[in-house]
């Protein structure tokens, strides 16, 4: 992936994660079909290609590199990581802070918002 397909695919992830979290009836989609979901969501799931999740327990947030190893480990099977409880509460942010912590999920910047903990 390029730097811009990294970008986009982070972003797409975070909405994923952030709607997963917040509604139970995302959630169960998800759970029913990942591949349809990752689809529907955006993700580059190439035809033929399934979606695995990971739903491990972590104790910190994944990294955006932590995802994409996971994403791309297989040429056909993609591993979404999607932590069972929500490693952050979203019911306490509003749209505003969930776009700012999607915008920035991205960047090497370690804000209370942020999906994603970076590693410089």
């Amino acid at each position: 992936m390029s730097d811009a397909e990294h970008t986009e695919f982070t972003r797409k992830y975070v909405d994923l994660l952030v709607k997963v979290w917040r509604d139970d009836a995302e959630q169960a989609q998800l759970l029913a079909d990942p591949t349809a979901y990752a689809i529907a969501a955006g993700l580059p799931v190439a035809p033929g290609d399934t979606v695995a999740l990971d739903r491990s327990e972590l104790e910190h947030l994944p990294t955006r590199a932590d995802v994409l190893s996971q994403w791309n480990e297989s040429a056909s099977t993609h591993i979404l990581i999607v932590p069972a409880t929500p490693l952050i509460d979203t019911a306490e942010l509003s749209e505003a802070e969930l776009d700012l912590a999607a915008a920035v999920a991205d960047n090497n910047v370690n804000v209370s918002l942020c999906i994603f903990a970076e590693t410089a």
